[in-house]
């Protein structure tokens, strides 16, 4: 599996997060003007992914699973940086490099380019990676950011450098490529502007489109409930789970735990927690109950949005479980979050609560 997440967000520095500010609102004015005056009229023409054959172009999957962590917290992290919708990130990244795992010239190894001169994650060629350097001239992996209007060669991880096979750099230096084309005004033409090729486009978007549907949690659960490692939940957090099960499985974790709980369930849980009296099961808060435990119609178990976690088939209740350490570092790129009020190492939601 790829390092977790923490092992790069780490580095990140606070100067780095300021410097990205900056780096967005510079973009944003920047518009077009790289690609239609620093590039020659081929290198325009390939754009950005270069050789990619429509034809050849996976089909969407229709779920979040079909992306590693790291990506997915790299396109969610550039995404929120760069206010660029994530999943057309993960759309171009899925039809570049198959999210990193495409043993092709420019994908892998590193430091190889293609026919085109791409290069890196996301395919940039050179002249659009750095002004001054040539379409196919590859630069050592160690070389500095790009200033604005000078490429779109991206430090997105604080480490002073830009390098395309980093995903944190790769994914934020293909948002600013596409804040920089106005995607929030129009999403087709910020991907065009990535590859000039109308199947590229619709291929990019159609992946988009299926990340979303299978990632998006609308704060309510669907009422359709599936079955995923043990853990009962609602579908649309489903392909989540079932990753995070998996990445966790891939580092020696096993992790297990109840989802989804009936309305029943949970009067009997306050009940138990709260008091007899229908006072106390309907109506104090959940703080007054030991543990806390959400009002009957209220909790996110309830909508099949919320797991308690086990590891290796014992409740997580403390911080210094190993599960619980793999879920702090990695649980957010599922789009899973600890209780807020930190009351429950072993609660994990959509939205924390």
């Amino acid at each position: 599996m790829p390092a977790p997440v923490a092992a790069w967000a780490a580095r990140r520095t606070a100067a780095s997060v300021k410097k990205a500010g900056a780096r967005r609102a510079a973009a944003a004015a920047a518009g077009t003007t790289l690609l239609a005056v620093a590039l020659p009229m081929t290198a325009i023409i390939v754009a950005v992914g270069g050789t990619r054959d429509p034809a050849t172009m996976p089909p969407a999957t229709g779920g979040v699973a079909d992306i590693p962590p790291e990506p997915l917290a790299a396109y969610r992290d550039a995404g929120e940086r760069w206010t660029v919708d994530w999943a057309i990130l993960a759309g171009i990244g899925k039809v570049e490099c198959d999210h990193g795992r495409a043993q092709l010239p420019g994908c892998n190894p590193p430091e190889t380019m293609n026919s085109a001169g791409a290069r890196g994650y996301m395919q940039f060629i050179g002249s659009t990676w750095r002004r001054g350097l040539g379409q196919h001239e590859l630069e050592p992996r160690s070389s500095p950011p790009a200033a604005d209007g000078a490429g779109y060669a991206t430090d997105g991880d604080g480490d002073g450098e830009a390098d395309p096979w980093s995903w944190l750099d790769a994914a934020h230096s293909a948002a600013r490529l596409l804040a920089a084309n106005g995607i929030s005004d129009d999403p087709r033409g910020a991907v065009w502007a990535y590859n000039h090729d109308d199947q590229y486009v619709e291929a990019v978007l159609q992946h988009a489109e299926a990340y979303r549907a299978a990632a998006g949690v609308s704060g309510a659960g669907s009422g359709s409930l599936v079955t995923v490692g043990g853990i009962t939940v609602d579908v649309q957090i489903a392909d989540r789970v079932s990753a995070l099960l998996s990445a966790a499985e891939a580092d020696g974790l096993e992790l297990g735990g109840g989802g989804w709980r009936s309305a029943e369930d949970q009067i009997a849980l306050r009940r138990a927690h709260c008091g007899s009296s229908d006072h106390a099961i309907y109506d104090i808060p959940a703080s007054q109950c030991s543990p806390p435990t959400a009002r009957p119609g209220e909790s996110m178990h309830e909508q099949g949005l919320a797991i308690d976690f086990t590891c290796s088939g014992s409740l997580i209740s403390v911080r210094s479980n190993a599960c619980y350490r793999w879920l702090s570092s990695n649980a957010s790129a599922y789009g899973l979050h600890e209780l807020s009020s930190g009351a429950e190492p072993w609660h994990w939601s959509t939205d924390g609560t």
